[in-house]
């Protein structure tokens, strides 16, 4: 006996794409014509207040955007008078020599504690952190024009360092 296709309910299908997670993702994916706007982000998060540090830069995260956050970093350790332990993975963006010499040069107030490599991403918990602002902020932030979405994500970043938590920011939508 023949196996009948199911019938595509295309309304139906429009709906869910648009409104919740169809592929066992919970990110919104949204089929956009060419190449979508990206941000490269590199962060610091203090564990038990959330206190939030970035830098950034348009399209990819590179090695240069880690030693000016190290510099914020060591200019927040002075002015606290307490060391930071910095718990970093594997990535190229700290491997890197300018991240190595970065690092040496911030050596007595910021102390970087490596995670073994290949570790999971369970163990660093600034990837949850990450995702949950995926998913929630930048997988439905909706701009005018293509060229809105940088300055509003970082916006959305400076929020964040003022809250420390992302469940206190409302996502924006501008359509």
């Amino acid at each position: 006996m023949k196996e009948r296709t199911p019938r595509v309910d295309w309304a139906e299908l429009f709906r869910r794409t648009f409104d919740f997670d169809v592929f066992g993702c919970s990110r919104l994916w949204l089929p956009t014509p060419g190449k979508n706007v990206r941000v490269g982000v590199v962060g610091a998060l203090r564990y038990p207040d959330q206190r939030f540090l970035f830098t950034h830069q348009p399209d990819r995260v590179t090695s240069s955007l880690f030693p000016p956050l190290l510099e914020k970093l060591v200019a927040h350790a002075k002015r606290t008078d307490r060391r930071i332990v910095l718990v970093l993975d594997n990535g190229n963006t700290f491997t890197a020599r300018r991240a190595q010499a970065a690092l040496e040069q911030a050596a007595p107030w910021v102390r970087p504690f490596w995670l073994p490599r290949y570790t999971s991403e369970t163990l660093s918990w600034i990837e949850g952190y990450w995702e949950d602002l995926k998913d929630t902020y930048f997988s439905r932030m909706l701009t005018e024009e293509r060229e809105a979405f940088y300055p509003d994500a970082v916006r959305l970043l400076h929020r964040l360092q003022r809250t420390g938590r992302p469940g206190a920011l409302a996502p924006r939508t501008t359509l």
